[in-house]
């Protein structure tokens, strides 16, 4: 019998793993990072938000009513607050993972839930054919348990978490961060070594050091005026956040972070500029086509494929995100009249309005001077009978049935 392939879940997500900069990353301490917590909750937030339709495939391709459980998973969650947690999980995890409540007798789905990525472990059976995962000591199979996987590697299970794999530039924003929290914090700018010209005993170096660290440490204690008596002197070892380029190394961790995600780095760091298209709308179409579509697509293909039966298939609405100005979607909504291929109640559905009553808004319509073309239409034109050009052949349309003479004998002599 074959001994199944294990791969653990990553339990770095709950325990934390020490980097270069000596601060462990955890699922917990990574979000304490405000870029890390902006990217996430941005990306979660963005495809929570989109509403989601099933449609045909084939020559219809048209949309049908949802399953149940695509509209309201769960007696527990709403779309958005399920929709949310299966992005987190592919976010900070690398993978999502769905257990699929089913009925018992028609074995269709009832109800949808996220299951935690800390808990699952993934097993690999028959030479890689087949999986089961391992919930909390209960085995199932892909029918049970749905598995979406993120960023993968040739040879491993699971997807790899974006935080594991950056972990050093999370763990060095956490170390800047916590700098800038002890500079102001202790007052950082009175530190440094008094020297002391006697031979101070153990105990009066310890109490010297305590009373000037009681008298200048913290925020209310920041820029005071020091005393030193004795002959002693202060000298200072650090150096200011100016020279250490403080600010300017949470600036770049913030951009580090924002590349992670693949999100502009404008959106997290509002000082860096955007390259990229010139206004609003610009921006938001890289957002769209650089960093929601691949996490759309690989919801989008898992729930199609796996399950919803036959030809049918899921598909995100990113109407609502791609909307333009008013004016500019009137514009178009113009030229979607004039040639044919919009009506009222299209632009109704597409605007959220009511549809004119009565079927009126069903009807198309086209230019005047526009008509299909058909084989008919290529056809050349008929030419009346009394303006055809003179052939000497019999005239098929002439209702006296003789043949029209030739003119005989000299046309000058008036014969």
């Amino acid at each position: 019998m074959e001994t199944p392939t294990w791969e653990e879940p990553a339990f770095w997500a709950s325990t934390g793993s020490k980097t270069y900069g000596g601060r462990d990353v955890s699922t917990r301490t990574a979000l304490l990072l405000p870029a890390v917590l902006y990217c996430v909750s941005l990306i979660a937030d963005s495809v929570s938000l989109l509403p989601i339709d099933t449609y045909i495939a084939g020559k219809e391709h048209r949309k049908v009513n949802n399953p149940p459980w695509l509209d309201a998973p769960n007696p527990f969650m709403t779309r958005f607050d399920f929709w949310h947690r299966i992005m987190t999980s592919l976010l900070i995890d690398g993978n999502a993972f769905i257990y699929t409540e089913r009925d018992p007798v028609t074995a269709g789905i009832r109800a949808l839930y996220p299951v935690d990525p800390r808990i699952v472990h993934i097993m690999e059976q028959n030479n890689g054919m087949d999986l089961r995962f391992q919930v909390n000591g209960e085995i199932f199979d892909r029918s049970e348990l749905l598995w979406i996987p993120a960023f993968t590697m040739p040879g491993r299970l699971r997807g790899l978490s974006p935080l594991e794999n950056a972990r050093q530039a999370v763990g060095l924003g956490l170390v800047a961060e916590e700098f800038g929290a002890r500079f102001f914090g202790q007052g950082t700018a009175m530190t440094g070594i008094i020297q002391h010209p006697g031979n101070p005993t153990k105990d009066q170096a310890l109490m010297l050091r305590d009373m000037f660290k009681k008298q200048h440490t913290g925020i209310n204690n920041s820029h005071s005026l020091g005393i030193l008596t004795g002959g002693a002197t202060w000298q200072s070892v650090t150096i200011t956040p100016e020279q250490s380029q403080f600010l300017d190394t949470r600036r770049f961790q913030k951009v580090e972070i924002a590349l992670i995600y693949r999100v502009p780095a404008n959106q997290v760091d509002p000082t860096v500029t955007s390259s990229w298209g010139s206004g609003v709308e610009e921006q938001n179409r890289w957002f769209i086509d650089q960093t929601l579509s691949p996490w759309l697509v690989r919801l989008e293909q898992a729930i199609s494929t796996f399950l919803l039966p036959g030809n049918r298939y899921v598909k995100f609405n990113l109407d609502a995100r791609l909307r333009a100005k008013t004016a500019e979607r009137y514009q178009a909504y113009a030229i979607g009249i004039q040639n044919g291929f919009l009506n009222s109640d299209r632009i109704a559905e597409l605007e959220d309005w009511e549809p004119m009553p009565d079927g009126l808004g069903a009807q198309y319509y086209r230019p005047a001077n526009l008509t299909p073309v058909t084989a008919e239409s290529l056809k050349p034109p008929e030419v009346p009978a009394q303006l055809a050009p003179f052939t000497g052949q019999a005239d098929p349309n002439n209702n006296t049935g003789g043949d029209i003479a030739e003119p005989t004998g000299d046309p000058n002599s008036g014969k």
